[in-house]
């Protein structure tokens, strides 16, 4: 794809993801998307401002190419790709830290905050974008999905895990789901979120920050029986592992 932008921030953003390859389309956020975006974020700088604007000019192409844009922290583990969703502040990075720390060298990063998913047919693979949240957590990874997770702090202190029913599974996901501009691309959209639903199971996951909560969704996920690795990777050896060099 192509980026068109005001300011030099944006080519250094995306600098480890250039490519001379002629694109397939371009995007560019005008002055009145920019105007929105300040209003709603007025103490935020224009360059970021674009910066955002740039990825939801993105998520509104990817349906006409069978992709979506999730909100969610995206991890591998043996290669198969598990998704985190959460309402922001819900400690979603928190969690996938968790998994790094206890489960050890078999997971990975996709991405940290917003990844892209391509469908085709019943194969949904996720792959890494530049934007990947404040911890910086990405590689140019991909991995083909085996579950998504939506997160709930557990109101008792309870960890818990339940498959969550279509129905319930709507109102979740098109909250972490990006919205086309467009309406022939939000139909796109609602057609492939339909083939996500049928194709993945889906989980709702309350808990707390701890071990008993990685126990609780590894299990759950991977269909394993949980066993500590004793790893117990620090923060800091988490940050070199997942972020690109250079961040």
């Amino acid at each position: 794809m192509e980026i068109q932008s005001r300011y030099n921030y944006c080519r250094w953003f995306c600098r480890d993801y250039l490519t001379d390859k002629p694109p397939i389309f371009s995007v560019y956020v005008e002055d009145e998307r920019l105007a929105e975006l300040k209003e709603y974020s007025p103490e935020m700088r224009d360059e970021f401002l674009e910066r955002d604007g740039v990825y939801s000019a993105i998520a509104s192409k990817l349906p006409y190419y069978n992709r979506v844009a999730l909100h969610g922290a995206c991890i591998s583990y043996k290669g198969k790709g598990y998704l985190f969703t959460a309402a922001s502040g819900t400690s979603k990075s928190t969690h996938i830290g968790m998994w790094k720390q206890y489960i050890g060298e078999n997971v990975g990063i996709v991405n940290g905050d917003k990844p892209i998913f391509h469908i085709e047919g019943r194969k949904i693979t996720a792959y890494d974008t530049p934007w990947c949240g404040k911890e910086g957590w990405n590689r140019k990874q991909h991995a083909e999905m085996a579950a998504i997770c939506f997160i709930r702090r557990s109101e008792d202190g309870i960890n818990r895990i339940r498959k969550v029913d279509p129905e319930e599974s709507v109102s979740l996901m098109l909250r972490q789901m990006f919205h086309p501009y467009e309406a022939e691309a939000t139909g796109l959209m609602l057609e492939l979120f339909d083939q996500m639903i049928e194709t993945l199971p889906l989980y709702l996951l309350e808990c707390d920050i701890s071990e008993d909560a990685v126990h609780c969704s590894f299990e759950a996920l991977t269909g394993e029986t949980y066993e500590s690795r004793g790893i117990l990777t620090s923060p800091e050896e988490i940050n070199r592992l997942w972020r690109m060099p250079g961040k």
